[in-house]
């Protein structure tokens, strides 16, 4: 595979070369990776619909919506920045989720997300062009834009002319573009949410299983356990509260239309094992604890809660079960601070582990969590953070709609996700994204307001300011992703 993929970026880098060369007589131009091909064609099409006066009020009204999507996502930027502060080195975003690139941004799949990017741009560009006739401005050539496949469109306004318009007119024009994103992003959302989420209905009641532990496969449901029907996550909890740890019971579970039984220790499954911690030696993943220092152990709040009354240098007794077998080992508990860098002088085993009870999700869980206006909107677009941006195809199972629906879901998801990313990201007050220009043009009206009337004075001004926030705003950026990591540096 990887051969195949060397190969076509040679071809590629070969193509490139030749164009570079002898491609400007067919209107082909090289920009970095991307080969773009200029046209007049289209500029006829874009005069006729910029002619309607309903532009200059979709322009005024982008403005406004491009301003609020520049102070929201300015200051959603400011909070991660002071995030970066706080959370663990590990978890700290990668570089490459700063590209909104499909098959370089991890999240996104490179099908749904050539299609979507694909859009956005074209509803960008196009967005220009028509306020930028409508305001009068020439638009000197149109074109697309090529890596291997087409990704996107862009339409090429004169300069000069943007420059010796208004500053209003010169606003709807950046404005058109990150509000058509926002606007795009919108529409998919209301058919996310009132079309396509009203489908998703579950076959059956129970109790869905989040991972892989105590033997059952992750999107399993449990639907019965003792003979007791379980129609919710609360039945199941009910149930264990009443029995005893280190007991055995019967589930049965729904998993592909077909029932399976199967025989459970009630106790907490390891999940994971620090390296290095005192539970490296004596407990391995996959291991079912169900009693500490005699204490029974169910879930994992009653594992907090012994573990909160434990000081570093303590042995602890801890009763398990493996393959068939019980055992007991005695663990003496390192300092939590040395671990976590809280709780000094706390005990600390080094596991990871929950109660069968603490990995249930309700199946109705998902049906809030594909539709956008029923659950946190922020938590909608962090789906592709947690591999949900489509429904996993083992957990499609669980409910009505097939894979052409979620097919279809998936790629309006991404029109919507991209769109958004796009919009808000261009709305930035930071040149030279379209949110940069608006900015400066604003600060230059302020200036104004305050008896500055060379223009020369005034565009300095407003130069000066908005370099320094764009300075300021990409340093936020890049700080998000490089404070943890300077953090796990000098803490050496």
């Amino acid at each position: 595979m990887i051969e195949y993929i060397v190969a076509i970026f040679a071809i590629w880098a070969i193509l490139l070369y030749i164009v570079k060369k002898k491609g400007k007589k067919y209107g082909l131009e090289i920009a970095g990776p991307l080969l773009m091909w200029k046209t007049e064609k289209g500029k006829k099409f874009i005069d006729r619909i910029a002619k309607r006066n309903v532009w200059q009020w979709y322009g005024n009204a982008a403005i406004v919506i491009s301003i609020i999507a520049m102070i929201l996502t300015t200051a959603l930027i400011i909070w991660n920045l002071s995030i970066s502060f706080r959370i663990p080195p590990q978890a700290a975003p990668s570089p490459r989720l700063i590209l909104g690139i499909p098959g370089i941004n991890p999240i996104i799949p490179i099908g749904y997300g050539v299609i979507a990017l694909a859009v956005a741009i074209i509803v960008h560009e196009f967005s220009h062009g028509i306020l930028a006739r409508y305001g009068r401005v020439k638009v000197k050539s149109l074109g697309l834009l090529f890596l291997i496949v087409p990704v996107g469109a862009f339409v090429e306004p004169d300069e000069d002319e943007l420059k010796r318009v208004s500053r209003v007119k010169r606003s709807r024009v950046f404005a058109a573009g990150p509000a058509s994103n926002i606007i795009l992003a919108l529409i998919c959302l209301m058919l996310l949410a009132f079309i396509f989420s009203p489908l998703i209905t579950p076959k059956v009641d129970g109790a869905i299983v989040g991972y892989d532990a105590y033997g059952i496969d992750r999107w399993s449901v449990i639907a019965n356990v003792e003979g007791m029907e379980v129609k919710s996550v609360q039945d199941f909890v009910n149930f264990i509260n009443s029995t005893e740890a280190g007991k055995f019971y019967n589930i049965t579970l729904w998993k592909d239309n077909s029932l399976i039984d199967k025989k459970i220790l009630n106790g907490i499954y390891v999940l994971d094992v620090v390296k290095d911690s005192p539970a490296e030696e004596k407990i391995r993943k996959g291991d079912i604890i169900y009693e500490i220092n005699g204490k029974a152990v169910k879930s994992s709040k009653d594992f907090l809660k012994i573990m909160n009354e434990t000081v570093a240098g303590q042995e602890i007794t801890i009763s398990y079960y493996r393959n068939t077998s019980f055992y007991n080992a005695s663990v003496i508990l390192a300092d939590r601070y040395d671990f976590t860098g809280t709780d000094k002088g706390k005990g600390f085993l080094g596991i990871e582990a929950a109660g069968l009870q603490d990995i249930l999700l309700d199946t109705q869980y998902f049906q809030k969590l594909y539709n956008p206006f029923k659950g946190n909107f922020l938590g909608y677009l962090a789906l592709p953070f947690r591999g949900l941006s489509s429904m996993p195809a083992d957990l499609q199972h669980i409910y009505a709609p097939s894979p052409t629906f979620w097919m279809m879901y998936s790629l309006i998801y991404w029109i919507f996700w991209l769109n958004f990313a796009v919009g808000t990201f261009n709305a930035l007050p930071s040149l030279p994204l379209d949110g940069g220009y608006i900015f400066r043009d604003g600060i230059s009206y302020i200036i104004s307001k305050f008896g500055v009337k060379k223009r020369e004075k005034m565009e300095k001004i407003s130069s000066y300011i908005t370099n320094a926030v764009s300075v300021a705003i990409f340093l936020c950026i890049f700080s998000i992703i490089l404070v943890p990591r300077l953090r796990l540096l000098i803490s050496f």
